[in-house]
């Protein structure tokens, strides 16, 4: 086998790295992006990992986003009814003063109660949109070297991106594979 011999590649299609090409040969890694290029010999290499990923994270604020739009949905009418018969009593009797302020202080409530439910149904709808992207995930190939490690991302479970990442793991476990003919 010819050192030049490309054995397999990946494409990136999502991601910080969409339109880059990662490339496998008998010695090094090469990616080729759309504004560099970085060659690393297998032999810096120390290890190598894929993994499919969720962002627990985006789990965590999509139950918070859920759980503050079901109270802005479930305060709001309570809220503008009991604002509504406040304002009904102050009409009743009192200072006329003070009935007036008490009067708009009320309405501006019921009104500003009003807008909960678009709020509610926004903050849910944010919060679908990041359960989708928890249960979407990402496949990470990871190369690890002495002191360090890089990170590649794509989303999505990518059995394409599993299969590179075996082909480095071959290479780096074959005798050759280190730098040697």
């Amino acid at each position: 086998m010819s050192r030049v011999e490309l054995l397999t590649e990946f494409d990136f299609a999502s991601g910080a790295r969409r339109g880059a090409r990662l490339a496998l040969y008998a010695d090094r890694l090469v990616l080729h992006g759309d504004d560099a290029m970085e060659t690393v010999p297998l032999a810096h290499l120390a290890s190598v990992r894929v993994a499919f990923e969720r962002d627990a994270r985006k789990l965590n604020w999509a139950i918070g986003l859920a759980l503050a739009a079901l109270i802005l949905a479930g305060t709001s009418g309570p809220l503008q009814a009991w604002m509504q018969a406040r304002a009904v009593e102050v009409k009743k009797g009192g200072a006329e003063w003070l009935q007036e302020v008490l009067l708009a202080s009320f309405e501006a409530i019921q009104h500003l109660a009003r807008l909960f439910v678009p709020v509610a149904l926004a903050l849910f709808a944010g919060a679908v949109g990041l359960l989708f992207f928890f249960w979407l995930g990402q496949t990470t190939l990871t190369l690890s070297f002495a002191a360090t490690e890089r990170v590649f991302s794509v989303r999505g479970r990518n059995r394409l991106l599993f299969q590179f990442g075996d082909s480095v793991a071959e290479q780096l476990a074959a005798p050759r594979g280190r730098g040697g003919a």
